[in-house]
């Protein structure tokens, strides 16, 4: 008879082994899914981490994956979750890309987002690299830089969100500039809250490229015209990875991802928990173990105790 987990974790990154962790702690079987594709795949090293701060991202993983192994109450399966149904007992039935079934009583959805970058050329090349998305991760390897700037577009086109980031970027240079891309309506907007230390550009953008030295990003206008700068600062589109939180029926908020209960994390559907950068807009390592530590939590709570385990 094939073997029913405790939990079935659809994401093998941060949030879904921080989960996994607090799960096996509890006594609890796990079974993570992971593609081996990270959203932060491109980082150079990790940020915002307390005892890995600055040291190679795959060596963190790898160390956690081994502390997660060596419990033997977690398995891996190094392929991607497709589908997904609730059966008659409750449980939760998972189809990988191979059509290898597996069967869980809880699921925590730790999938992560997809990015849609805008369409300019050398944006997807640049981005994680020299266009950030969050100051906290990466505004301090740039400081005391002279200017940089900031693309007006997609959530950050709005004011507020605009004027948020700005002032993040401005903790680490001497100015940011806001480019439009050619936008009226959002030159327009930004005119009416713009600051000391921020200007306008409304100029539409042709291509983006490293620097000659690869420290810096140029922007290459429309016009010919050329303008170097330490870094840009944008955040792309998103949308939850996958089909599977669409085939259990969660609610999604637009911009954020998968509508989450805070604090454990519970979907709108029973059973089914959340962690990551699926449902937060805090899209950094330490928000996704925080949410997977919780998530944890919750769903070993929502578990019945077992016979005890020697």
């Amino acid at each position: 008879m094939p073997k029913t987990y405790d939990v079935i974790i659809i994401g093998g990154s941060h949030a879904g082994i921080s989960a996994a962790l607090t799960l096996y702690r509890a006594f609890h079987t796990c079974l993570i899914f992971d593609s081996g594709k990270p959203r932060d795949a491109a980082s150079d090293k990790v940020r915002l981490t307390n005892g890995w701060e600055g040291q190679d991202p795959q060596a963190f993983r790898a160390t956690s994956v081994a502390d997660l192994e060596r419990s033997g109450l977690v398995d891996f399966v190094s392929r991607k979750a497709t589908t997904i149904s609730k059966n008659s007992d409750g449980n939760f039935e998972v189809v990988d890309v191979a059509e290898s079934k597996w069967t869980g009583r809880r699921v925590l959805l730790a999938m992560g987002v997809e990015e849609k970058y805008p369409d300019i050329d050398g944006y997807a090349e640049n981005y994680g690299s020299l266009i950030y998305h969050c100051m906290f991760c990466f505004g301090n390897d740039k400081k005391g830089s002279s200017v940089a700037g900031l693309l007006a577009m997609g959530i950050l086109a709005h004011p507020q969100h605009t004027i948020i980031n700005a002032r993040d970027a401005l903790k680490f240079v001497d100015s940011v500039t806001l480019y439009t891309n050619g936008d009226s309506q959002v030159e327009k907007a930004l005119s009416g809250v713009i600051e000391d230390r921020l200007s306008i550009d409304s100029r539409r953008i042709k291509s983006l490229a490293k620097s000659y030295d690869g420290t810096g990003i140029v922007i290459e206008f429309d016009t010919g015209e050329k303008q170097s700068l330490a870094f840009l600062v944008h955040k792309p589109d998103i949308e939850v990875s996958g089909a599977i939180p669409e085939q259990l029926g969660c609610e999604i908020i637009p911009e954020i991802g998968i509508k989450v209960t805070p604090p454990f994390n519970s979907t709108s559907v029973e059973g089914v928990f959340a962690a990551g950068d699926c449902c937060s807009p805090l899209r950094n390592i330490p928000s996704a173990m925080s949410m997977g530590s919780f998530a944890g939590c919750g769903i070993a709570r929502s578990l019945p105790p077992g016979p005890l385990k020697k």
